[in-house]
């Protein structure tokens, strides 16, 4: 083992004891020093001694000038209101002539069949069943009228609640709408004529349709009004609470949707006494409101679906004007048989006091509107004695009736009331002789008569569709209704 030189140990030594004293001292100098502590506030303090002069003099802002006098500029006069229109003439006779939109053309109308339910297929076509699928239970095909499949609301809130609650008879979705481009879609429930379906009418397009079922509240449009087939467009019926508010319009030649808006009216069932007995009626009035302009309807005897009846008067109560339909007696069946003309008159007359006592229609004027084979009924009811005498006469004068059947000028000398004489149809030529002996009356006598030849200058959908019971849509289609309540609203002023 090697022994320690004991001049490294001195030099070791002498190492430590001078960091030991470097050590020291810096501790006691730090100690030692002490820097006067300076107050926080006097620091803050800035001492200005000379301030420098502004470069520029700032000049005081002038006084704002006085507000200028008002100036005293005279009020226009309010816009005036819209021109009402003219009411139609009682010297002279009116041609409505214009010519109507047509569509392209398209190609002849089918005679209508009824839909197959089913199609039975040949034996031969069916394949056979695997072997594996004989042991299996028997399957079960739902149609429709069948099992109702639920699904959806229905499925998730149970059938009570959501389908039979809210489920809507088809009979609400004919009636009035309105759409915001001024269009007016009439839906016209022709079911239970040789139509069979519901009708549909724009006002706009002047285009006349079948809606086809799809669904329990979607129906299509056809190309025409007995085609289906390519689906031009769909109609989607809504609801609000417990009635059908508006549908959806969505077609092929229209790049947006519509929305039209129903116009509700007041319906009624009513009955009322007659001589032979009670009637049943039907009363259409306004939404709202009392003093309305009132009509009882004449169809003569004819046995009329009130189908076709309700697409008149709902689009004359969209207007404000009332109305009262009455069924026929004999008609109650199918193959039903109207009375004389003697009873209908008695009918008339007992129609037109129930309707003059109904306080919506207490203060205007209450009329009879006969239509076709009704035009002489409505003539000969307003010459009879001893009852209420109609403030007007509505006389439709279309292919249903033929001129011998009308009263001759004889007795028409009689009237003293307005009567508007309104001859359509396709057949208006032969009603010249007759129109010219209204005229010596109402030029010679004086008589209030108000004369319009408006022939039938439908679209192609419009003609097509003649039925026996045409008119009753051909007064919707062809405005009829406006015009008529143009005519009684005159009356008023």
């Amino acid at each position: 083992m090697k022994k320690s030189n004991p001049g490294e140990i001195m030099r070791y030594a002498s190492w430590f004891l001078s960091l030991l004293l470097h050590v020291t001292v810096f501790t006691v100098l730090m100690h030692s020093i002490h820097l006067p502590q300076m107050d926080l506030e006097k620091l803050m303090e800035v001492d200005l001694t000379k301030v420098e002069p502004a470069e520029e003099v700032i000049a005081p802002m002038p006084a704002p000038p006085p507000p200028p006098r008002p100036m005293v500029v005279a009020e226009s006069a309010p816009p005036e209101a819209p021109a009402e229109a003219a009411p139609l003439p009682m010297d002279k006779t009116l041609v409505l002539a214009d010519e109507p939109i047509q569509p392209p053309s398209e190609p002849e109308p089918e005679p209508i069949e009824p839909e197959p339910k089913e199609v039975e297929i040949s034996p031969v076509k069916v394949p056979k069943e695997p072997e594996e699928k004989k042991d299996l239970p028997p399957r079960i095909d739902v149609r429709k009228g069948d099992v109702v499949v639920h699904r959806g609301h229905e499925a998730r809130f149970g059938r009570s609640m959501m389908g039979d609650y809210f489920s809507y008879s088809s009979s609400e979705f004919s009636g009035q709408f309105t759409a915001r481009d001024d269009r007016v879609i009439s839906i016209i429930d022709a079911r239970n004529t040789k139509y069979g379906r519901f009708l549909i009418y724009d006002s706009k397009n002047k285009t006349l349709r079948r809606l086809k079922e799809f669904a329990k509240y979607v129906y299509t449009i056809g190309p025409s009004v007995y085609a289906d087939e390519p689906v031009i467009g769909v109609v989607t019926f809504l609801a609000k609470d417990d009635r059908i508010e508006r549908f959806i319009l969505t077609t092929d030649d229209d790049r947006l949707a519509h929305y039209p808006h129903k116009v509700h009216v007041q319906e009624d069932a009513v009955t009322f006494p007659a001589p032979d007995g009670e009637l049943t009626g039907l009363t259409t009035l306004p939404p709202e409101g009392t003093g309305h302009s009132a009509v009882v309807f004449l169809h003569g005897n004819q046995c009329v679906d009130p189908g076709l009846i309700r697409g008149v008067t709902r689009s004359l109560s969209a207007r404000n004007l009332a109305s009262l339909t009455f069924g026929v007696r004999g008609c109650e069946g199918e193959k039903g048989v109207p009375d004389d003309e003697a009873t209908l008159v008695a009918d008339a007359a007992a129609a037109l006091e129930f309707l003059a006592a109904k306080d919506q229609v207490k203060g205007g004027h209450i009329g009879l509107w006969g239509n076709g084979q009704g035009a002489p009924v409505a003539i000969r009811t307003a010459l009879a004695p001893g009852i209420r005498h109609p403030d007007f006469l509505i006389c439709v004068l279309n292919d249903s009736i033929i001129p011998k059947a009308m009263p001759d000028p004889a007795r028409l000398k009689g009237l003293n009331m307005p009567v508007l004489w309104l001859f359509t149809g396709r057949k208006t030529a032969t009603w010249r002789p007759y129109i010219t002996s209204l005229e010596k009356l109402r030029d010679k006598n004086k008589q209030p008569f108000t004369i319009v030849l408006s022939p039938l200058k439908a679209s192609h959908d419009v003609k097509d569709a003649k039925t026996d019971l045409s008119s009753w849509v051909e007064q919707v289609t062809e405005d009829h209704s406006r015009l008529t309540t143009s005519w009684i609203q005159s009356l008023s002023k």
